[in-house]
Order: structure tokens, then sequence, then C-alpha cells
């Protein structure tokens, strides 16, 4: 004979800790996406602190706009596809989101053999890659994305 055991129903405690489980995932799915209310800052390498206008994030993410004042080549990076930043970004740059953007490539692609930017999976690889290179050029959604990349675009 089993000691403790009531009935075939479950203890009342995990109906409890279950309903609370329901509500604190309620509560994330109805949670507005992860940096909603921040702007994109646009950062490029210390050693290019100077600004970047938006026609010039647009020529340079289009890759119409391929060097630096000084020769450079310029080496932009995207977020993933379906990323909050990376869609901010596109609707604030080309005032189009990620999918039309992909058309975009898939076209240049076919007609000219050109590849899109570089993607990077978080802020902070951005922040890192940008940081170690002084070509580089990069978006993020960040409150403060630190002192070894200057901001040299915010889009709201």
């Amino acid at each position: 004979m089993r000691r403790g055991r009531r009935g075939a129903g479950a203890h009342p405690h995990v109906y409890a800790l279950l309903a609370l489980a329901a509500l604190a995932a309620v509560r994330v799915a109805a949670a507005p996406l992860a940096g909603a209310d921040l702007p994109v800052k646009v950062i490029a390498h210390p050693s290019r602190a100077g600004g970047v206008a938006v026609s010039d994030a647009r020529a340079i993410y289009l890759k119409q706009k391929l060097y630096w004042s000084d020769g450079q080549a310029i080496v932009p990076i995207n977020r993933e596809s379906g990323s909050a930043a990376r869609e901010r970004f596109s609707a604030g740059v080309f005032g189009k989101d990620s999918r039309r953007m992909a058309e975009y490539w898939n076209r240049r692609y076919f007609d000219a053999g050109e590849f899109p930017p570089a993607t990077l999976a978080s802020d902070d690889a951005v922040i890192r890659f940008v940081a170690r290179t002084p070509n580089a050029i990069g978006y993020v959604l960040s409150k403060d994305p630190g002192d070894s990349v200057a901001v040299v675009l915010e889009i709201e």
C-alpha cells in the first residue's frame, strides 16, 4: 500500500505552480520586442568618429558607397534577418523591411554577382567586430554600445 497519494489527481501545489507558469508565459509573450523603444545606433570604429547621414548609411548598405573618405574600403555589417535591430534599421534607412531588402540582394546577386553585407547574430558580436575592424560600420539596438566604438548616427 502506498502512502501519501491522494487518489489519481496531482497535488494541489502542482496546479498552483502550473497556473503561475502559465501566467508568466502570457506576460512574456505580451511584452514588446526587446529594444523596441531604443533607437538604432549606427556604430563605427573610433577612428571613423565623424557623423554619417542616413543617405550615406543607405548608400553604404546598398554597396553604392564602397570607400571611406581616405580611400579605405568600408566593411558594412548587418544583424540577422528578422532581428528587431535589422527590421528597425531597414525601416529607418531604406523604408522597407528586411524581406524586401532580401529581394533586392537576390536581384543584385543574379544581375551582377554582388553579395549583401556580412551578417552577425547579436549586438555584442557587432560591437566587438566593429571595435576590432578599423573600416567597419554596423548597427545595434543598445542604450550604450560602450567606448570601444563610435556612434555615428541614431535612427529613432
